[in-house]
């Protein structure tokens, strides 16, 4: 999608939202069944079917791999998609063509309304020599239309590109989603034109983007409220035990328990000393109140001071000299100024979660600039801020809050010990129950295989585009929430612009083309153009001072 696209939006008639009978033809039928299993048929096709039957122009009305057909099964209708085509010598010796097919839906009336609606998934099995026949774009429009529920649309659906391809709203959002494909398939243009949709149809949204390229700064700059190094403030007594230990313990070392021990109590004793006195009874390690790093600093000094401790004097001085970096270290102001001493949970929370929206409903995070070595700390903190937030605030109040991770894989990876991240915990945690809360999670990513398998096995809705690698394909196979086999077959075909939808979030599976987003919508995500660049002159080397200006200060602008 970062490539060339059309200048024109696709095609895209309005959803049929209320249909009274099930579409009828009076067309010959195609094929014949011949076996049936449990979500699976073959059938026997026409010798008119067999030239040119894969990869037809749709104009044609000949089939494609991934088209839909039908079969009338009583009252009911049974809606199936093409996964593979062959050809077989029948009894008579002569070769015939035979389709495999993947049941999708089932079209039936509704007891209570008396409209047809498409339901995912089959109660009523087709048997041997019942006829097949061609979709219409009213069987199409039926099948994926939203069934009257929340909705937004994305493009259109595969091979006609004639009927929408509609999105449940609630349904996507309740179940957490994710974005797959290899670089350069469009993953984040695809994300900016979710968000687009979300926001044009909900305009008083709460979604959190957490960018580590600075891609969609531009992307949403009439519609967001941007965050990066430069303004961002996160005090470190926002910070719990467990992302204070990563920050200033570290993973994997023997002796870590001494540190962990000794700061523990330091950090309690610093926010008692800072709290009220009707909060300090019920405070804890992790209680997000303002305290003096200075004080935690004192602490820890004080206890190295005592003839009776039982450590050495080693695990002190180095929580001490790692404190004195971070306050000293200018790349930290962001969070351990000494400015951030006050009380601004409530600006950082309204800010962050855009309480009100005031017109600009989304919040993009650059994690770029932000030291390497906390970063994992940072979306620790923020991805805890939003739930923990989320918790606390009563029914009446509840406001859904959506948390897109670009480059998820970097944050939430495959466990390899017991130990891991808290960026991992704080996500898994979102995953698992924040569903309950109003909390949505979308997570992005280039290597599936390398996300933890909890957390994508969470994400009721999945987005696949093109993935060249097995091991990928693989792994998005055992967590798809549907089985459909043809669909991930047709994964490494996928061209740009194009998708794999399946899940809670769609009506029933579908291949879709995704519709044409503006470019001052997209992100800033294309790749160097090195053809144009190496064929340029360079007139000036005014921009290497500037880059290294930029280099030094830290500052982008």
């Amino acid at each position: 999608m970062n490539e060339e696209v059309e200048n024109t939006p696709a095609a895209a008639a309005e959803p049929v939202e209320k249909v009274t009978a099930l579409p009828t033809t009076s067309e010959e039928p195609i094929a014949t069944v011949m076996r049936v299993d449990g979500g699976t048929a073959s059938a026997v096709a026409k010798e008119s079917l067999l030239k040119g039957m894969v990869g037809a122009d749709a104009a044609s009305g000949r089939l494609h791999i991934g088209s839909v057909v039908r079969i009338k099964v009583g009252d009911n209708m049974v809606y199936g998609s093409i996964r593979s085509v062959s050809l077989e010598r029948g009894s008579d010796g002569k070769l015939q063509p035979m389709l495999e097919m993947e049941f999708l839906a089932q079209a039936e009336r509704d007891e209570r309304s008396g409209n047809i609606t498409a339901q995912r998934g089959i109660s009523s099995h087709p048997m041997p020599g019942d006829p097949v026949y061609r979709t219409s774009d009213e069987d199409l429009a039926l099948l994926f239309s939203a069934g009257g529920k929340e909705h937004f649309t994305v493009g259109t659906v595969y091979p006609t590109h004639r009927v929408p391809a509609t999105v449940l709203t609630e349904q996507l959002m309740t179940r957490h989603f994710a974005i797959l494909g290899s670089t350069g398939t469009g993953k984040s243009t695809t994300v900016a034109l979710f968000v687009h949709r979300i926001v044009e149809s909900m305009p008083e949204g709460h979604i959190i983007i957490l960018d580590p390229h600075n891609e969609y700064r531009g992307a949403f700059s009439e519609i967001s409220v941007h965050y990066d190094a430069s303004n961002l403030r996160l005090p470190y007594w926002l910070m719990n035990l467990e992302e204070m230990i990563e920050l200033l313990v570290g993973r994997g070392r023997e002796d870590r328990e001494e540190d962990i021990d000794i700061l523990r109590k330091s950090v309690l004793a610093a926010r008692k000393k800072s709290a009220n006195r009707n909060l300090s009874e019920k405070l804890t390690v992790d209680t997000p109140v303002p305290y003096r790093l200075a004080d935690l600093i004192g602490e820890i000094e004080e206890g190295m001071g005592q003839l009776n401790k039982p450590e050495g004097v080693a695990p002190f001085l180095r929580l001490k000299a790692r404190l004195e970096e971070l306050r000293s270290d200018k790349r930290y102001n962001f969070m351990f100024s000494g400015l951030l001493i006050s009380d601004t949970l409530v600006e950082i929370v309204s800010g962050m979660l855009r309480l009100p929206t005031n017109g600009k409903p989304v919040t993009t995070l650059d994690l770029s600039g932000i030291p390497a070595d906390i970063v994992d700390v940072v979306v620790s903190v923020l991805c805890r801020l939003v739930f923990d937030f989320a918790v606390w605030t009563s029914q009446e109040h509840s406001q859904p809050v959506l948390v897109i991770c670009e480059e998820a894989h970097r944050y939430v990876p495959q466990a390899t010990s017991d130990t891991h991240g808290a960026a991992r915990g704080a996500i898994e945690r979102i995953a698992k129950e924040g569903r309950k809360y109003g909390v949505s999670l979308g997570l992005v990513s280039q290597r599936p295989s390398d996300l933890s398998e909890t957390v994508l096995a969470q994400c009721g809705t999945i987005i696949s585009m093109r993935m060249n690698n097995d091991r990928d394909r693989q792994f998005v196979e055992s967590t798809m929430p549907e089985g459909s086999k043809g669909f991930l077959e047709s994964i490494p075909a996928l061209q740009n612009r194009e998708a794999i939808l399946s899940g809670e979030g769609v009506a029933a599976p579908m291949r879709i083309r995704f519709a044409y987003l503006e470019e001052a919508k997209r992100p800033s995500s294309t790749d160097p153009d090195f053809a144009t660049h190496w064929r340029t002159p360079i007139d000036s080397t005014e921009f290497v001072q500037d880059t290294i200006t930029k280099w030094r200060t830290q500052n982008r602008k």
